[in-house]
């Protein structure tokens, strides 16, 4: 009978330990700032935007489901334009026993008026990946290309999303208003 007790007082302590410390980590991770990934209240400026670009890019697809992931309304025409200016793929060959890609893509971009003039500085941001292959497995290298160009679009959209939904983005100078 004593032991039992025993048993339950200790399940019991370990119980209210875990708990505390559950808290703990929460309240700790909570007053150093983190917050979920896709979580990041976006300025009320940017609530609502248009989503400009002029290149045909898998870019777009990628960037329109973050920022609805975001909560932000698309398409408005009096909204601030979220105006991709230049998409730049890039792709280097290396070759030896085993032939390495590195691909990537660089995209231009700028925060502009519902009218397109410009609320921020051209902002440029970069996505790179490399994988290697055998020359013997010449199918099974352009799948894994599509999948890493892919990724590349959409960290690339993401990298975006979030320095408009956190305010960084370079303040136009004064020389180019």
């Amino acid at each position: 009978m004593n032991k039992t007790m025993t048993v339950q007082a200790r399940d019991y302590v370990t119980s209210n330990f875990r708990a505390t410390l559950v808290f703990a980590l929460a309240l700790l991770l909570g007053a150093c700032g983190f917050h979920l990934r896709g979580s990041a209240d976006i300025p009320d400026i940017y609530k609502h935007l248009q989503v400009k670009t002029t290149q045909n890019t898998p870019l777009e697809k990628w960037l329109r489901a973050e920022l609805i992931g975001l909560r932000v309304q698309l398409d408005e025409s009096t909204s601030p334009i979220l105006h991709i200016l230049a998409v730049r793929p890039t792709r280097q060959e290396l070759t030896g026993s085993l032939t390495e890609i590195q691909i990537g893509v660089e995209v231009d971009f700028r925060m502009e008026d519902a009218q397109g003039e410009p609320l921020t500085a051209i902002r440029t941001i970069s996505s790179r990946r490399s994988f290697q292959y055998n020359q013997n497995t010449v199918g099974i290298q352009s799948q894994q290309e599509e999948l890493l160009q892919t990724d590349l679009y959409q960290s690339a959209a993401q990298q975006i999303v979030r320095q408009v939904a956190t305010g960084r983005l370079p303040a136009l100078s004064k020389s180019a208003s």
